[in-house]
């Protein structure tokens, strides 16, 4: 879904923000070969250069993306604002290396409620999987700087699709049992995609 909305060409110098393991970057890179990915990680990286072949992985915080203004054509920002405490400024460094009229994808769960736990060594209330920010369409827009505008939201996923045990489907697979549990009753989107575009 995300080269779809991305729509990425051969020039493109794209950018994924918190590429994790290189998931994505993997889908990206036969479409463009000047693809970026950051990560605060070192663990996540490694492994990512492990599976990766012609792309630049850099360790960084998206807080501080260390590369010049207006350097990307296309940027992605995929299932990492939720773990921020100031999405806003990732979103201002985002939209500072974005060229004017370039897309950015970003993905966040959708409407999801955030649980917490005890933290078995501090005894603290600690959010599973490290989600701290819930989103809506309107908590989404509200971090944006005024420069990048929506251009359409997406919604996609549902609890099923999203259960652990089918992440490690192949894709198309994934994408048959999210298209099959969505008409089952009272299920909802998990994900809120939005495609938006700087200027």
């Amino acid at each position: 879904m995300t080269v779809r909305i991305l729509s990425p060409e051969e020039e493109d110098v794209i950018l994924d923000v918190g590429c994790g393991d290189g998931y994505q970057i993997s889908h990206i890179l036969s479409y463009s070969s000047r693809t970026v990915g950051i990560d605060l990680s070192r663990a996540r990286l490694a492994k990512a250069r492990k599976k990766l072949d012609g792309a630049d992985l850099v360790r960084a915080s998206s807080e501080k993306i260390p590369f010049r203004q207006r350097a990307f054509d296309k940027v992605m920002c995929l299932e990492l604002l939720e773990h921020l405490k100031n999405p806003a400024l990732t979103l201002q460094q985002i939209e500072s290396v974005l060229k004017e009229a370039g897309t950015l994808v970003v993905s966040v769960p959708f409407r999801e409620q955030i649980v917490t736990t005890e933290c078995v060594h501090c005894g603290k209330p600690t959010p599973l999987w490290g989600h701290i920010q819930r989103f809506d369409e309107k908590k989404l827009a509200s971090f944006l700087p005024r420069n990048l505008k929506i251009i359409n939201w997406i919604y996609t996923g549902t609890v099923i699709a999203a259960y652990p045990l089918f992440s490690f489907l192949p894709t198309s697979l994934w994408k048959l049992v999210d298209d099959v549990s969505r008409v089952l009753p009272g299920m909802k989107p998990s994900w809120l995609v939005s495609k938006i575009r700087k200027g």
